[in-house]
C-alpha cells in the first residue's frame, strides 16, 4: 500500500472567502491517510495565502491554460495516493465521516468512480436547491450504463486514470465523459448519498448562464448530432416546465416570495446558456474560454441586454483632473453581496472638487487613479440585491444610504471598527470605488444602512457629512471627558455648520467663522454666533478647523490660546511652516479625524431629522446642471448643492 493512500486535490480560483472553511473541514476528518493539493489558476485574492498556511501542496497554472480536465490532469499527475478524491474550493464536508465514506465503495474492485451528494444553504437559489434535491438522493446506487458523476464532490482509481485521463478539450462535464469511458471499459460508477458536501454557488445571472453554456458546448462535444429544432423545444419546454416546478417547490416548502421570484431569472439564464452551447458548440477559441471559464470577456450586445437591468444608468467620469463628461452606460448587476441602489440626491462635497482638480493626495502619490465617478454623500432606494446573507434585510424600494469609507472587513482595523486604518480600504467616489453621480450605483451590503420608510432623501443625502462631523466632535471630546467647551468653528460649510450644532447641542457656546455671511444666516438664527473676520482666536478652549485652508490653519496653531484642542476637519492641506515646539511649549493639543465608520452612520440616522438643514437642503440641481452646482457651491454664493437625478 502506497504511504498515502488517498490524495485530495482542490482546484482554486480566487476563492479566498470559502477555501480555508474547506481545508478546515478536510482536516477534521475521521480519515487521515490522505495529501491535500491545491491547483490555483492565476487567482489575484488572498487564496494561495490562505491556503499556505495549511499543509497543503501548491501548484501554480497559467490562467489562460486552464481547463477543469487539464486542471485536474495537472493535480493528479503530483498524487501519491491510490484514490483521487475532487472538491470544489467553494464547498464543505457537512460532517467529518465525508472522507471516509466516500473512499468506502472501491473495497469492490469494480467501482471505478464515486460521487457523493450535494446540499445548498440558505443562500442557495431555490432554482438550484431543487436541482440537487432532484439529482442527490438519499439513497446510494450503482450505475451500471448511467454515465453520471461530479467532479465537485468525486473520487476515482487513480490506475484508470492513468489510463484514461481527463479531457481537457472539453469546457464541462468532464466528470460525465470520464464515467462514461469507464463503463464502456467495464467499471461501475457508484453514488454515496452519505458522502454530504455543502455547495455554495453566489453566481449572477451572467456567470449562471455561463456555466449552463459551456456544459451546453461540452455536451454537444461528447455526444454530437441532435437536430437543432428538437433542442430547441426541449429547451423551452424544459424552460417552462422548471420554472413552474421551482416556483410550487418554493411554496410547499413555505420559501420568501423573493427566493421564490429568483426562479424566473435562473431558468431563464440556464435556458440562454444551454440554447447559445448547442448552437455554437463548434468554436471554442481563446477569447470564448476566458468569458466561460473567468467570466472575463467582454459580453456581445444581446448579452447586455439579457443580464442588465433596462434603461441607461448616467454617469459622470471625471477621467483627468478637471476633465469631466457624462456617459451613458449599462445599469450594473448586483454580486451576490451587493445592493443595486437608485440614486436621488448627491450631495456636492469640497473633495468632489478636490478630486476633479487633482489635489488630493491620493492622486498625487498614486493611491487613487482616474478615471473616478465622484460622489459619497448619497441616498436612494433599492433597485435589486444580490443572493447573499448579507443583503437579505433589504427589499426593493427601501430608502438607504451608504458609507464612504469601505475597509476589507477582516484586518484587526476593521474588526475594531477603525475602518480608516485599514490597508485595503476604498473610499466610495474618492478612492477606488465608483460614486454615486450616477443613477444607480452598486455597493457591498455591509456599507449600505436602511432608513425609515418617512425618511426625506434630500435631508438623508447629507447623512454621510454628519457622520464625519460626529465622529469628529466625539473623538475631540472623548480625550478629557470634556462636555462644555468655548468652541469656535472655522468655515460655515456642511461639516463647519454640523460642527457647530453638535457642540451647542451639548450645551457648550459655539462662534462660527466664515467670510461669508449669506451661509452664515443659514446657521445663527438661533444660539449660536457668527463673524466673517477670524479674530480673538485666544478666547476659545476648542478650536475646529473645517475649512483645509492652510492659511487658516497656520493662524489657529500661531494665534490660539495655551491648553487649546484643535480639531482638524478639512482636507487637503497643503505642506505650512510652523515650529512644532509652540505646539508643546503652549501645551496645544492637534486632534485630526478623517471620514467616519459605521457606529458614526448608525448615530446619525438616528439624530439628523433633529438639526436645522435649511441652508442645506435649499439648492438643489438637475443631473445635466451639476457643473452649475460645482460652480456655485466653489464661489461660496451657495452654503450647499444637491444634485437631483429626477427620478422621485
Amino acid at each position: 500500500m502506497n504511504a498515502v493512500e488517498t490524495s485530495i486535490i482542490i482546484r482554486t480560483f480566487n476563492e479566498s472567502r470559502h477555501v480555508g472553511r474547506l481545508l478546515d473541514s478536510i482536516l477534521a476528518q475521521e480519515y487521515g491517510n490522505r495529501e491535500i493539493i491545491v491547483v490555483d489558476s492565476g487567482s489575484t485574492d488572498d487564496t494561495l495565502a490562505i491556503a499556505a498556511k495549511y499543509p497543503v501542496k501548491i501548484i501554480t497554472i497559467r490562467k489562460e491554460d486552464f481547463s477543469f480536465g487539464y486542471s485536474l490532469n495537472v493535480g493528479c499527475r503530483n498524487a501519491s495516493g491510490a484514490y483521487l478524491v475532487f472538491v470544489s474550493a467553494h464547498t464543505y464536508p457537512v460532517d467529518n465521516r465525508w472522507l471516509r465514506n466516500m473512499i468506502g465503495p472501491f473495497e469492490d474492485p469494480k467501482i471505478g468512480m464515486v460521487y457523493g451528494r450535494q446540499i445548498g444553504n440558505e443562500t442557495t437559489k431555490i432554482s438550484e436547491e431543487k436541482d440537487m434535491f432532484n439529482n442527490f438522493g438519499d439513497k446510494s446506487r450503482i450505475l451500471v450504463d448511467e454515465s453520471l458523476g461530479n467532479n465537485a464532490n468525486a473520487a476515482v482509481r487513480k490506475s484508470l486514470w492513468l489510463q484514461t485521463p481527463f479531457d481537457e478539450t472539453l469546457p464541462g462535464i468532464e466528470d460525465i465523459d470520464w464515467a462514461r469511458k469507464i463503463q464502456k471499459a467495464g467499471y461501475y460508477v457508484y453514488y454515496k448519498a452519505d458522502a454530504v458536501i455543502c455547495h455554495i454557488h453566489d453566481e449572477t445571472c451572467r456567470q449562471i448562464y455561463n456555466r449552463f453554456r459551456r456544459e451546453a458546448i461540452a455536451y454537444r462535444m461528447i455526444y454530437p448530432g441532435g437536430s437543432t429544432n428538437t433542442i430547441e423545444d426541449t429547451l423551452v419546454s424544459g424552460l417552462v416546465i422548471n420554472t413552474l416546478r421551482d416556483v410550487k417547490f418554493g411554496l410547499s416548502s413555505k420559501k420568501p416570495l423573493r427566493k421564490i421570484l429568483a426562479a424566473f431569472p435562473y431558468r431563464w439564464a440556464e435556458y440562454r446558456g444551454c440554447r447559445d452551447g448547442y448552437l455554437h458548440a463548434s468554436s471554442l477559441n481563446q477569447d470564448l474560454k476566458k468569458e466561460l471559464y473567468f467570466h472575463a470577456g467582454s459580453p456581445s450586445r444581446e448579452l447586455k441586454k439579457e443580464f442588465c437591468f433596462p434603461g441607461k444608468n448616467r454617469t459622470l467620469v471625471i477621467s483627468d483632473p478637471n476633465r469631466h463628461r457624462i456617459e451613458e452606460r449599462d445599469i450594473p448587476v448586483p454580486e451576490a453581496d451587493e445592493v443595486l441602489i437608485n440614486v436621488r440626491y448627491v450631495g456636492v462635497c469640497g473633495t468632489d472638487l478636490d478630486v476633479l482638480a487633482g489635489t488630493l493626495d491620493y492622486y498625487r502619490s498614486g493611491w487613487a487613479m482616474y478615471p473616478i465617478v465622484p460622489g459619497h454623500e448619497f441616498s436612494g432606494v433599492v433597485a435589486a440585491a444580490g443572493s447573499g446573507e448579507e443583503t437579505r434585510i433589504f427589499a426593493v424600494g427601501d430608502k438607504v444610504v451608504g458609507e464612504c469609507i469601505m475597509g476589507c472587513g477582516v484586518c484587526g482595523d476593521c474588526l475594531g471598527n477603525r475602518p480608516v486604518n485599514c490597508k485595503e480600504r476604498k473610499e466610495v467616489g474618492v478612492l477606488n470605488f465608483n460614486g454615486a453621480y450616477a443613477d444607480y450605483i452598486t455597493m457591498p451590503a455591509r456599507f449600505v444602512h436602511k432608513l425609515p420608510e418617512d425618511a426625506s432623501l434630500e435631508r438623508a443625502c447629507l447623512i454621510e457629512p454628519l457622520a464625519v462631523s460626529l465622529k469628529g466632535i466625539n473623538k475631540l471630546l472623548a480625550g478629557e471627558g470634556r462636555d462644555m467647551v468655548n468652541a469656535a468653528v472655522l468655515g460655515c460649510g456642511t461639516i463647519g455648520n454640523f460642527c457647530a450644532q453638535l457642540i451647542r447641542a451639548r450645551g457648550s457656546s459655539v462662534t462660527v467663522f466664515d467670510r461669508n455671511a449669506s451661509r452664515l444666516a443659514g446657521i445663527t438664527k438661533g444660539n449660536i454666533s457668527g463673524q466673517t473676520i477670524i479674530e480673538n482666536l485666544d478666547r476659545y478652549d476648542t478650536i475646529i478647523e473645517a475649512t483645509g485652508n492652510p492659511e487658516v490653519l497656520e493662524k489657529v496653531l500661531e494665534e490660539s490660546a495655551t491648553g487649546v484642542t484643535i480639531l482638524l476637519l478639512g482636507l487637503p492641506y497643503a505642506k505650512i511652516k510652523y515650529n512644532f515646539e509652540s505646539l508643546v511649549a503652549f501645551d496645544k493639543t492637534l486632534v485630526g479625524s478623517l471620514g467616519s465608520s459605521k457606529k458614526e452612520f448608525t448615530e446619525a440616522i438616528g439624530m439628523y431629522r433633529g438639526l436645522n438643514m435649511k441652508s442645506l437642503t435649499g439648492n438643489i440641481f438637475p443631473f445635466e446642471d451639476y457643473e452649475t452646482a460645482w460652480r456655485k457651491q466653489q464661489s461660496g454664493e451657495i452654503a450647499k448643492a444637491l444634485i437631483s437625478t429626477g427620478k422621485e
